[in-house]
């Protein structure tokens, strides 16, 4: 066991020496990249702000023009639809239906869609897609 103890030792002591060289090439790398890691978060920040606004323009125009669904820019609209229901009622039927002693949300909602019930709407929900290609975008 002397051995292993040693091996064991060692192992940690090297492991302890390479992971304190490690963190502190990587805070000196961080620091030599902080103000750039400033600009890409500044970047992202104004890309997610203009794919938004792209976004909520998309879906003013497909609320004012439903039978379009191809939008100029490359822009598309999917709808889906989405059960809308109150959960204590949903819990309640699957129980008098024998089928849960918690509601199982993925097994309701197929239920749902396939026999539908009284208490659960459907509501169909527009998402706007935007083409990754960004020429697609400076394009009609």
């Amino acid at each position: 066991m002397k051995e292993q103890a040693k091996a064991l030792a060692d192992a940690r002591t090297n492991y302890e020496e390479l992971a304190a060289i490690y963190a502190s090439q990587k805070r000196e790398w961080e620091e030599s990249v902080a103000e750039l890691a400033g600009y890409v978060a500044d970047a992202k920040d104004k890309m997610q702000f203009a794919e938004a606004a792209l976004r909520d323009a998309g879906l003013a125009h497909y609320e004012a023009h439903p039978e379009i669904k191809k939008l100029p820019h490359g822009l598309g609209v999917r709808v889906t639809q989405s059960l809308v229901y109150n959960t204590d009622t949903a819990f309640q039927w699957a129980q008098e239906h024998k089928m849960a002693l918690s509601l199982d949300r993925k097994a309701f909602e197929k239920i749902a869609k396939a026999s539908p019930l009284e208490f659960v709407t459907v509501e169909e929900v527009p998402t706007i897609t935007i083409p990754i290609d960004t020429n697609k975008l400076l394009g009609d």
